[in-house]
């Protein structure tokens, strides 16, 4: 039995599970919306309130951990980015006594294609596959082959967080925004988008809370559920009209739908508008979600991937 925890820039999450014949078996999940890369894209620093939110969180993770089970603890984009990443790394040992390792874009992509293609292992997926991962302060893209080699890709620092502070001011979005938003997004995931291209990619898998809450609201569910997420496959089409649905709401609106979790009522429409634009730029209008992500891929892969 294994554990490990996320620390992303919008949620932090628990996986325990086992490890049986590379397969992961999930034991206990959990998610928690800490935020805690609330203004780091402005001030490049992890604010007060964000780190002790998280380190609640933690602390609360750690005692639902079964004892003796080994964890990490991984962070990303937003840690990845602030100058003050050190002391919060301290803060963690000191408050928790686990290791914080803060994994670099490149690592953090590997590990969410190899997750993504470990749940999606008994689906005729068509090779080459290109994942996407949407986090909220960057987004991951990578290509890889059917023997599990990476072909290429890596981390762009355009996430749903990220794109929230700099651009949205109101719910519904503003069609100036919104436009601004997406013209951002397009010249920043272009370069990333054109790297996976050389490879041909077949197959487009989305990961992360974005692409998840998506699946579940496309499929009208009242509670979450991984089975039905796992797997499930939508349009572009269909994509584009839950964006323009998603966007015509107010919070509190937004706040009725079942499965779209507290908390991420203004960082859904950001996600998606992510989703749509690398979407369309790989030239996909078929997407498969996966629920393993860097997760997944961590449990399965030695922890100092990417070195």
């Amino acid at each position: 039995m294994r554990a490990v925890i996320d620390i992303g820039t919008n949620s932090v999450r628990l996986l325990v599970a086992e490890i049986v014949a590379g397969q992961v078996q999930p034991l206990i999940r959990a998610t928690q919306i800490t935020r805690i890369g609330q203004g780091v894209d402005a001030s490049r620093r992890l604010q007060k309130d964000a780190m002790e939110r998280t380190l609640r969180t933690l602390e609360n993770f750690a005692n639902q951990t079964p004892p003796g089970v080994p964890v990490q603890v991984l962070a990303t984009s937003a840690v990845r980015d602030a100058v003050n990443k050190d002391e919060f790394v301290h803060l963690v040992a000191e408050r928790t006594s686990l290791e914080l390792r803060v994994l670099t874009g490149a690592e953090e992509a590997e590990l969410s294609f190899r997750g993504a293609v470990l749940a999606l292992q008994t689906r005729d997926l068509s090779y080459p596959v290109t994942v996407v991962d949407i986090g909220g302060g960057s987004t991951e893209i990578y290509t890889g082959d059917a023997q599990g080699n990476l072909l290429g890709g890596g981390s762009v620092q355009v996430g749903a967080v990220r794109m929230l502070e700099r651009f949205i001011t109101s719910h519904p979005i503003l069609e100036t925004e919104r436009q601004a938003m997406e013209q951002e997004i397009v010249e920043l995931v272009t370069p990333l988008v054109q790297d996976n291209l050389q490879y041909g990619p077949q197959t487009l898998v989305v990961v992360g809370g974005t692409a998840t809450t998506l699946a579940s609201i496309l499929q009208e569910l009242t509670c979450f559920d991984y089975d039905k997420v796992g797997g499930f496959a939508f349009s572009l089409k269909q994509l584009v009209d839950l964006y323009g649905k998603l966007g015509r709401l107010s919070l509190q609106e937004r706040q009725q739908i079942p499965t779209l979790q507290a908390g991420r009522e203004d960082v859904i429409i950001s996600g998606t508008s992510i989703l749509v634009q690398v979407t369309e730029l790989l030239g996909f209008d078929r997407l498969i979600v996966s629920i393993g992500d860097l997760l997944y891929g961590s449990l399965v892969l030695p922890v100092d991937v990417g070195k």
